[in-house]
């Protein structure tokens, strides 16, 4: 069910009603971080005595203290069990607060400065607890965010080692695609607002509202198992200990586009939000959605005369307006504080954050399909040649907007019990003009075309849990109780796609004007709507324990459930000329003119009136989903001689996934119910299917039900100080999608790719090995070097389907029998005379798919297979490949140039590169398209002029790349292009202050 939009920005703007109270103080206060040097971690419950002043303080579960004391010197003790004591001399001043920040422990760790609770966002605090991580990680903190160009969560983590992007929102791990990955935000699964993706869009998370983002890359029992690129675990910021509130504003120019040519149309609120006339007229959406607008009977459709009617309830807009493209715009806002209630320590804080941006991009872009051709045999290697299927020029006008909220509470009612409450609220929009100039060589042809196209992304999360400490005796450390509730919806929103497309016979002279194509595709308006909804609840239970050697250890038992609900619905709408070709369907004429309302009012000759208006349900266009998951984990953290660390266990997961593929006009029909036939292996599924026992489309039917036993062995060895070795063996599984589970296709614009699902998926089984080389060199110095192996059972691949006669070529998923990835991950930071820092990370990677084997490639080659076998229909060119999105070698580079010795103005250089990729699988004989590897360099310019005002300069893209993707003509042993394009240098402006 979704919330309406004034209840969610209700939750995110209910901070602005509180007042900001600063109180002036006669008296003083200490203040600081206690941090486990053992595990990095901060310590809860230990106790701070001022024995002069009879006065004591506890630190709460960050491992903060605040100590309130008259103006003075003072001895202040440390104490907490199973730790030696700790005593500081520190001077309290009138209305001051004193910074003393302790390390417990057998070693002391380099100081690590900690303001507010920042702990988890400076680059040196954040290696401290990659350092002390039972599992091999690389994170991002804010302190790195703010330095760089980015504006969202996606071209944050680019830059860490071993990421790479694809089209700017998704994640590619270890060169693993977004289904081998996972993303949480404040430690919660968040649905996707994509109806074809399980992976949520990191462009949906601005870069001003994240705290941290760490990418865990081998697996520990209490984490999700769901993943083996990694888990993108992303968290917004918290509440400060002191009053903040800052405000910031910039301005952005793209030498592409800003103050050009510009073609857009009306839709779109300020916030990115479909407005009311871009939505199906009433007319149409109060009529149930299994009873299609199309004449016929009353068992088959509306009376003509009403049908036509609906026509005139759509938005008229078919032409975009033309105007000059303005200069890209950003806000961001963010306040916050905490309260003391109670001088036993009762206190809550609250912060609230908002951004705003909208930026504008204009980019020409060249594709072309191809027909693969050979002499001998498509599948014989080498004598292949390629021949141009189609061919577009397009000009692309995007406008994106994106609006985020972040809204955290925290409640402690006392030392050792903490609640919380974090939500988030985000809006992505693309607003897009797509004008197209092509050939089709199939029938011979040119074609223009012109598409509208507007889509709205929406996440809502919100999460409540508490952390609760357990004294069950006065020596022993504390046990500790953890537990979360979550509710999270995603939704996209695609109202009135629409086409127009003309045509003219290849050869004809340029004075012959093209006319519409007709009925399909030209006048088509398309809508969609997905809906994903996750509820979720996880607790578990740590219990610390001293091993045989007296060393501090912990066990960890839990568990979580976790219930998701998807739909998704594609409706399409189109019209039909019943009096032939009239100068009204010559080229530009616009849309305005040719679908004017009195088009289906006037009638003819014949009696019919000019254009019939009818909605078109012939393919499933909608799909409803769910899954059921529950997982138990148990754990154990502990060293077995005092320099090596085991963190290991294992993790039971128990799925339920279910996926009906539907036509909406159908959905109730009885002849079709709502269930297929569950089988287990392909033959069973042919024998059904000859019996008559079962349809051959299963109903549009996938059903997935699996128990797994996942085990986690993690070993850190601590050989000298301040630098480890890593080792780890994990088993870890991806489930398919539930798009990647449904037969559904379609494609966004006319010559467009279209990839149908698979209900007979099965999920993938990966067996992970990792071992890393870390040297800790102080502060946010860092040398890190690993190698990592994985061996996968039944990937998910994308394989090609051939289509005779059709210019959008057809793809669809199946398991492949096994993959291999092997990778060497390099990382390097260091800061050199104390003016300049190096950071560098790379990593090198092969991997092998096995699409499908030889001799069942053969089999079908030769007509053997049963026709209702699935795999009759598989046609990929190359029986094995890299996994598709991979690149061999990763980098990125980062200099940055400290301009005075207080450091606050700086020169930094970005550099981040990608090789070769596999873009889009090959079918049929057509080769793979690989993406040609490209570098995009970054320069950023920042001043502080004190400690409230901050300017930033950067300029984006400057050497202007341009992407390239090809495909390989074997004959010619040549590149043949198959898309190209530039996306300029972009230049912006920012400044932010702090009151």
């Amino acid at each position: 069910m979704k919330l309406s939009h004034s209840i969610k920005l209700g939750i995110i703007t209910v901070l602005l009603s509180f007042p900001t109270l600063v109180f002036s103080q006669a008296s003083g206060s200490i203040r600081g971080t206690i941090i486990d040097s053992e595990n990095g971690e901060p310590v809860f419950g230990a106790t701070i005595v001022v024995r002069s002043e009879k006065k004591f303080a506890k630190t709460d579960f960050d491992g903060k203290y605040n100590l309130e004391l008259p103006p003075g010197t003072y001895q202040v003790e440390y104490q907490m069990y199973g730790y030696g004591p700790q005593n500081r001399t520190i001077v309290v001043s009138a209305g001051k607060q004193s910074q003393m920040n302790v390390t417990f422990g057998s070693q002391v760790l380099q100081t690590v400065e900690v303001k507010d609770r920042a702990v988890n966002e400076s680059d040196a605090a954040l290696l401290q607890l990659q350092k002390k991580a039972a599992s091999v990680s690389d994170s991002i903190g804010a302190e790195s965010i703010k330095k760089s160009p980015d504006s969202s969560a996606g071209e944050v983590v680019r830059r860490v080692t071993g990421i790479t992007l694809i089209g700017g929102k998704y994640v590619f791990v270890r060169g693993l695609g977004e289904r081998y990955s996972s993303t949480y935000l404040n430690d919660a699964y968040i649905p996707s607002t994509e109806p074809d993706k399980r992976v949520v869009p990191l462009d949906l998370f601005p870069a001003s509202l994240i705290k941290n983002i760490r990418i865990i890359k081998t697996f520990v029992p209490e984490e999700s198992a769901e993943f083996s690129g990694g888990l993108v675990k992303i968290e917004t910021k918290e509440y400060p200990d002191d009053f903040i509130m800052t405000f910031g504003l910039g301005i952005g120019y793209n030498a592409n586009t800003t103050r050009n040519k510009w073609l857009t149309f009306k839709g779109g609120d300020f916030f990115g939000r479909p407005t009311e006339d871009q939505k199906l007229p009433d007319l149409v959406n109060g009529i149930p959605n299994y009873l299609p607008i199309e004449p016929g009977s009353r068992f088959g459709g509306f009376d003509g005369r009403f049908v036509n009617l609906s026509a005139l309830t759509f938005p008229s807009q078919w032409t975009p307006d033309q105007t000059k493209a303005p200069y890209d715009k950003n806000f961001n806002f963010t306040i916050g504080k905490t309260f003391k209630l109670t001088e036993s320590g009762q206190r809550l804080g609250i912060i609230y954050g908002t951004t705003h941006s909208v930026d504008y991009r204009f980019k020409r872009q060249k594709d072309v399909r191809y027909i693969p051709y050979n002499p001998v045999d498509l599948t014989f290697k080498g004598t292949t040649t390629v021949n141009p299927l189609q061919n577009q020029d397009s000009d692309i006008y995007l406008e994106e907007r994106l609006f985020g909220n972040n809204l955290n509470l925290s409640y402690e009612p006392k030392a050792g019990q903490q609640l919380f409450l974090k939500n988030f609220y985000s809006i992505s929009s693309e607003k897009s003009v797509r004008d197209t100039r092509g050939q089709n060589n199939i029938d011979n042809f040119e074609f223009f075309s012109l598409t509208n196209d507007f889509v709205s992304r929406q996440l809502f999360n919100s999460s409540f849990g508490g952390k609760h400490s357990l004294n069950l005796g006065s020596l022993s450390r504390p046990h500790v109780v953890d537990w979360q509730v979550n509710y999270g919806e995603a939704n996209r929103d695609e109202p009135n796609l629409t086409q127009q497309v003309w045509r003219r016979t290849q050869g004809s002279s340029i004075n012959t004007l093209p006319t519409r194509l007709g009925n399909n595709p030209d006048g088509t308006r398309f809508y969609s709507a997905s809906n994903d909804t996750v509820r979720s609840a996880s607790a578990s239970y740590e219990i610390p324990f001293d091993q045989w050697n007296g060393l501090k250890s912990t066990a960890k038992f839990g568990g979580s459930a976790l219930d998701r609900f998807k739909s998704f619905t594609f409706r399409e709408f189109g019209s039909k000329s019943n009096v032939g070709e009239t100068r009204s369907d010559l080229y530009l004429v616009p849309g305005e003119i040719v679908y004017n309302p009195f088009e289906y009012l006037r009638t003819n000759s014949a009696g019919l009136t000019n254009k019939t208006f009818s909605e078109r349900q012939v393919e499933p266009n909608a799909y409803d989903a769910y899954q059921k998951l529950h997982s138990y984990f148990g754990q154990v953290d502990m060293p077995l001689i005092p320099k090596l660390r085991f963190v290991g266990g294992a993790r039971y997961e128990d799925s339920f996934q279910k996926v009906k593929t539907f036509v909406l006009k159908e959905q109730f029909d009885v002849r079709r119910p709502g269930y297929g036939c569950d089988f287990d292996s392909g033959y069973e599924r042919i024998a059904l299917i000859n019996s008559k026992i079962c349809p051959a489309d299963n109903n549009g039917v996938g059903v997935i039900r699996t128990r797994d036993v996942l085990p986690s062995v993690n070993f850190v060895y601590e050989f000298l100080q301040d630098q480890n070795l890593r080792f780890g063996y994990t088993q870890t599984l991806t489930r398919p999608d539930f798009r990647e589970m449904s037969p559904f296709a379609f494609t966004p614009y006319y010559g467009g790719d279209r990839i149908r699902g698979n209900p007979e998926l099965k999920r993938t089984y990966i067996h992970n090995y990792d071992f890393r080389y870390e040297y800790f060199m102080g502060g946010a110095n860092y040398i890190g070097a690993g190698v990592f192996l994985k061996e996968m059972s039944n990937p998910i691949e994308l394989i090609g389907q051939p289509v005779a006669g059709q210019i959008s070529p057809f793809f669809t998923y199946a398991n492949a029998s096994r993959a291999t990835i092997r990778g060497v991950e390099f990382d390097f930071r260091r800061e050199f005379f104390d003016r300049f820092r190096f950071e560098t990370n790379f990593f090198f990677i092969k991997s092998l798919v096995n699409v499908i084997s030889w001799e069942q490639f053969t089999i079908s080659r030769a007509g053997l297979l049963d026709i209702n076998d699935r795999t009759i229909s598989y046609d990929p060119t190359n029986l094995s490949r890299p996994l598709q999105g991979q690149s061999d070698f990763v980098a990125n580079l980062k200099f940055d140039v400290y301009l005075n010795k207080l450091k606050t103005t700086t020169i930094g250089l970005y550099y981040n590169y990608f090789g070769d990729r596999i873009f889009i699988v090959g079918a049929n004989g057509t080769p793979d398209a690989y993406e040609r590897g490209v570098g995009l360099t970054d320069i950023v310019f920042s001043h502080r002029m004190d400690e409230k005002l901050d300017f930033k300069f950067a300029a984006k893209n400057v050497t202007d790349q341009r992407f390239r993707i090809y495909v390989k003509d074997e004959l010619l042993n040549e590149e043949r292009l198959f898309r190209s394009y530039r996306e300029g240098v972009s230049f912006s402006m920012s400044a932010s202050y702090k009151f």
